[in-house]
């Protein structure tokens, strides 16, 4: 195998397991700042990578879910959103869809690094 394969390979499974060495402290720290930022999630509960994304949350998921909004109960709120999960942020930026290593683009794109 070529070095720069297995160096690309080696970062996309560091970037995967990212998410799971974040202390749940560190978790609870985000979500807080997450609500202080104004982020809002939007999302459907037949959606698996919006579950994925709260469950990643931990008992930090108890914080975020202030600004969570259920698009299959609230449709007239998601409108124009055509994927899930969503994120949108006061400063404009937005991430849609699911990543690896989301609470490290959340915490960036929301300027709560």
């Amino acid at each position: 195998m070529k070095p720069t394969l297995l160096a690309g390979l080696s970062a996309i499974l560091l970037s995967c397991a990212a998410n799971k060495y974040i202390t749940p402290e560190a978790k609870m720290e985000l979500a807080q700042c997450l609500v202080e930022e104004e982020a809002i999630m939007y999302g459907a509960d037949w959606c698996g990578r919006c579950r994925a994304e709260k469950k990643e949350f931990g008992p930090a998921w108890k914080i975020m879910q202030k600004n969570y909004v259920e698009c299959s109960e609230e449709p007239q709120q998601c409108e124009g959103i055509s994927s899930y999960p969503f994120w949108k942020f006061k400063n404009g930026n937005t991430v849609r869809g699911y990543t690896p290593n989301f609470l490290e683009v959340l915490a960036e794109q929301s300027g709560c690094r």
